[in-house]
């Protein structure tokens, strides 16, 4: 009887023992059929890791400032069309980048306004944020203000062409070949334009770029391969006429080539005008469309003057060239 209690308490002891080691097992091994879990670093941690990397920039200004090879949150100056061709959405820009650009009105949703160029916001700055600021050369009296918000970097505006602007600030952005290949599918837009128009335009045509009115009363400009005229030119590889290519070439022409009324059969004899109305002054532009020397004009004598969007063709910048290119194409093809 001694010896049976004594066997009983020895099994009970030991079905105790085995479901306690099963409890243990159940916690620290995965049943057979299923693989084993391994530790990996979490995706926020990794992107933690990422966006804690930092680069030495030297910017316009020859500043050497430490930004993040990875920014997150960006305000720019100056540079949101180049941004948003190097497929990065800044959090905050100044007022007139949210409003003049006709290229990427559907784009910028959601980025806040911090205010005009010349009296930048610096609370609103701060509130947002910010862990890289991107700015210009002639931002230089605000830098070191900005700079105490966020690291910030002067990107050089002045002398340079759309396509400059557009690689310099994608190498800020750690988005350089994003922005290479942006540039080539633009280069063979550009060739497949060319030769779409090729039954439309006829060889040898020339093209001017007219524009009436401006930021001042009276104005009467004529433009070579900038601002207005750089899709024709520049990309469509459009002729000038020989006597507009020899001034544009010999005199100052930052704003276009300012001329009088009288001299538009001389500055607008090309087969084909495009044409910038501004509605600053209302009684000049009825006065020039009115006139008999606008009107004796082969364009338009011919029917081959095309009004454009002031706001679309008097931006520079790559994603204004490219709509331009578009909206030239679709006006050519009529």
């Amino acid at each position: 009887m001694h010896r049976h209690r004594n066997f009983l308490l020895l099994a009970t002891l030991m079905l105790v023992l085995s479901v306690l080691s099963a409890c243990g097992n159940s916690n620290s091994a995965a049943p057979a059929n299923e693989p084993a879990a391994t530790t990996a670093p979490s995706e926020s941690s990794a992107e933690t890791s990422d966006s804690a990397a930092t680069i030495n920039y030297t910017d316009s200004l020859g500043r050497e400032v430490v930004i993040p090879a990875h920014p997150q949150r960006i305000i720019t100056t100056q540079y949101l069309p180049e941004m948003i061709a190097a497929g990065t959405k800044p959090i905050g820009a100044v007022t007139h980048l949210l409003n003049n650009f006709v290229s990427i009105k559907d784009q910028i949703g959601g980025i806040e306004d911090v205010g005009p160029a010349n009296a930048i916001n610096m609370e609103k700055v701060l509130s947002l944020q910010p862990d890289l600021i991107i700015a210009t050369e002639m931002d230089k009296d605000k830098i070191d203000d900005l700079n105490k918000i966020a690291p910030t970097v002067a990107v050089q505006w002045v002398g340079n062409d759309a396509f400059k602007h557009f690689t310099d600030v994608a190498a800020v952005l750690g988005k350089s070949a994003e922005a290479d290949q942006w540039i080539a599918d633009f280069n063979k837009k550009s060739e497949q334009a060319r030769q779409d128009l090729a039954a439309s335009v006829q060889e040898g045509e020339t093209f001017g770029a007219v524009v009436i009115g401006g930021y001042e009363k009276g104005q009467l400009r004529v433009y070579g391969p900038g601002n207005v005229g750089y899709t024709l030119y520049d990309t469509l590889h459009f002729k000038m006429t020989d006597f507009v290519k020899h001034e544009w070439e010999t005199k100052d022409h930052e704003l276009g080539l300012k001329i009088s009324l009288e001299k538009l059969p001389e500055y607008a004899s090309a087969d084909r005008l495009f044409v910038v109305k501004f509605d600053n002054d209302p009684d000049f532009l009825h006065e020039v469309e009115n006139s008999r020397l606008w009107n004796n004009l082969p364009a338009v004598k011919n029917n081959k003057v095309y009004v454009v969007d002031e706001s679309l063709w008097f931006s520079y910048d790559v994603m204004s060239l490219k709509a331009q290119l578009d909206n030239a194409v679709e006006l050519l093809k009529k």
